[in-house]
């Protein structure tokens, strides 16, 4: 690769850009039409309310093409500017987030409490996940200007703001979406809380995951443990009741429903004594990938998918399903004997399969406004 850039930054401009402007931004429109839905006749009429939240958008989604560059060729490094150097891409990382507070404080504005259904609870528990992650990121950044010198820490900090982003925020939300697809959700038996507690408060526990075992001690391993059987209780019973809902209907959806089959056997084979640990670089990154790229960008491309054929849905979740088979043959638990040769020249390859049927939902959608 050019001298200019590494690895790890290409790895820092990847995850922040997904973070910053493919999960955060499209989420969050939906939960404000959601709210706007329920909230309708409560206020000002939604023209009049909705530039504010665009201009929130508008900074937010500027704020994350900017980050990109820098994070590109610098990552966290500081950059010559003038006399002084200063870490650009943590900076403008933390503007970000201050765009999630406002998106946050617009929210609490327009919600209200006395027409709240589930997909809303979801919605608002993923909000407070998203804000509780940032704290995550915000201490990493104070942390580094401490004279403490401790690697456990600063790794912590950082695994806990991608665990609560990840599992809480994420996840949380693409149930709320899921959620919103029954129009007369039929009562449940147990109490709605079984469906969002144990996953908010069980992401904040499972951050030691991603660390490195000899950093671990041995409550920290429990505490990861717990964590982990909390979300898969509550994404079994969120399977089950959305099975029972008719919401796996169709090969998207039933895809959906299988991508959180595997990220449940996936957490359980992690609290099971295997010889097992995610924090291998090699499984976080399938991990991450059958998370963001299987489960969540499969039910945001659905949710702005407009046309009734199925061929971008047949394609797009053929080329997740390569890239995740990609990432499992580069994850070492792949029997070398069945690699093909140049194996990384296909990862590399396979990675840009899922973003042709977005251009092709993308020109579908521009084409159609015009006609």
């Amino acid at each position: 690769m050019p001298e200019s850039l590494n690895l790890d930054n290409i790895r820092h401009a990847h995850s922040h850009l997904m973070f910053f402007n493919w999960i955060s931004p499209p989420i969050m429109i939906f939960m404000v039409s959601r709210i706007m839905d329920h909230s309708a006749g409560q206020s000002s009429n939604d023209q009049n309310r909705m530039p504010s939240f665009q201009w929130c958008f508008y900074t937010m989604l500027f704020l994350g093409f900017l980050s990109f560059p820098y994070f590109l060729l610098y990552g966290y490094q500081s950059v010559p500017i003038g006399s002084a150097e200063l870490p650009v891409a943590a900076i403008i990382s933390g503007f970000v987030m201050i765009t999630w507070y406002w998106f946050g404080y617009l929210y609490y504005k327009e919600h209200t409490k006395d027409k709240t259904t589930l997909s809303i609870t979801l919605f608002d528990a993923s909000l407070v996940a998203l804000i509780i992650s940032s704290l995550g990121a915000w201490s990493v950044s104070v942390f580094q200007f401490t004279t403490a010198d401790s690697a456990l820490i600063s790794s912590a900090l950082t695994h806990f703001f991608l665990a609560v982003f990840t599992e809480g925020w994420a996840i949380l939300a693409v149930l709320g979406l899921l959620w919103s697809r029954i129009d007369d959700q039929k009562p449940l038996p147990i109490a709605t809380g079984w469906l969002w507690i144990p996953i908010l408060f069980g992401s904040m526990l499972i951050f030691p995951f991603g660390l490195t075992q000899t950093l671990l001690t041995p409550v920290m391993l429990v505490t990861a443990k717990t964590g982990t059987i909390l979300i898969a209780i509550s994404m079994l019973l969120n399977l089950y009741f959305l099975h029972r809902e008719g919401v796996f209907k169709g090969f998207l959806w039933k895809s959906v429903a299988l991508f959180i089959v595997f990220k449940i056997v996936f957490q359980l084979a992690a609290v099971l004594p295997l010889d097992l640990w995610p924090g291998e670089h090699g499984l976080r990154v399938l991990y991450l990938h059958l998370i963001m790229l299987g489960l969540v960008s499969t039910v945001l491309f659905s949710s702005y998918r407009k046309e009734s054929s199925q061929y971008p849905e047949i394609l797009f979740i053929t080329s997740v399903c390569i890239v995740l088979v990609s990432l499992l043959m580069i994850s070492g638990y792949w029997p070398p004997q069945m690699q093909p040769a140049n194996l990384y020249r296909w990862v590399m390859l396979a990675a840009i399969l899922p973003a042709l049927p977005v251009i092709w939902i993308w020109i579908r959608s521009f084409t159609s406004n015009e006609e």
